[in-house]
């Protein structure tokens, strides 16, 4: 078995908007002090992660966490990507949530679930499939690592991601994440999938499986709010 790559997918540090349970969408909000105090503790999580790419969502909450990643990895360019945006939420924007749809009289100016999930399908075509298919794997090996790839977004980008693979069998997962619904991401949550080269008599196959989702034991303490008012009730 060789081991093409690591994708580790981390949700942005917490805003106001985040403290006040306050629906953002695509609002551009920033991180406030406890967010930009979560992002430094996770720039110190995965300082030894030698990464070989970075994605990040170009609303700031998302993208200034993973500048604060980076500082460790000099050298890496950071592609910011509009479709890693947390789904649009229309007029709810800046409202209270959490969000219950079937509340919601108008939806015309919500992104739908289905453009939604294709949204965060052709992303993860568009972009990390062909990168991860272009690895080298025997010079990997030889070189004693994979490749790294670090990927920032938002709680229910992420959660709708990992749903699609789960229940579409593209990934391998703890039976507790495909038996029941997804734990609500914490700010600054980190999720690692892993890529790897399977040989089965003559053929070669890539498997995924999933080795943490949502994992917070980086924050050593630091205030992490369990809700996301971005976060669709009756999706969760």
């Amino acid at each position: 078995m060789t081991i093409l790559a690591r994708v580790f997918v981390v949700r942005h540090g917490e805003t106001d908007s985040n403290r006040n349970r306050i629906i953002q969408g695509q609002l551009d909000t920033q991180l406030n002090a406890t967010g930009l105090a979560q992002a430094a503790v996770t720039a110190e999580a995965l300082k030894s992660v030698s990464f070989d790419k970075a994605f990040t969502s170009d609303l700031q909450r998302a993208s200034e966490t993973a500048e604060r990643i980076l500082q460790y990895h000099t050298g890496i360019e950071l592609v910011k990507d509009s479709a890693l945006r947390e789904r649009f939420m229309g007029e709810m924007q800046g409202k209270k949530g959490p969000i219950d749809m079937k509340e919601i009289s108008d939806l015309s100016s919500i992104e739908t679930d289905e453009a939604f999930v294709q949204r965060c399908i052709a992303w993860y075509n568009r972009v990390l499939i062909p990168y991860i298919s272009v690895t080298k794997p025997d010079a990997d090996v030889s070189e004693g690592r994979c490749r790294n790839i670090l990927v920032l977004s938002h709680g229910a980008f992420i959660a709708t991601l990992f749903r699609i693979m789960i229940y579409s069998n593209h990934v391998t997962c703890p039976a507790e994440l495909k038996l029941g619904s997804l734990p609500t991401l914490g700010n600054t949550s980190i999720s690692v999938v892993e890529y790897r080269i399977v040989s089965r008599g003559k053929r070669r196959e890539v498997e995924a499986d999933i080795l943490k989702y949502g994992d917070i034991s980086h924050l050593r303490g630091l205030h992490v709010i369990e809700e996301n008012a971005d976060v669709v009730v009756d999706q969760s």
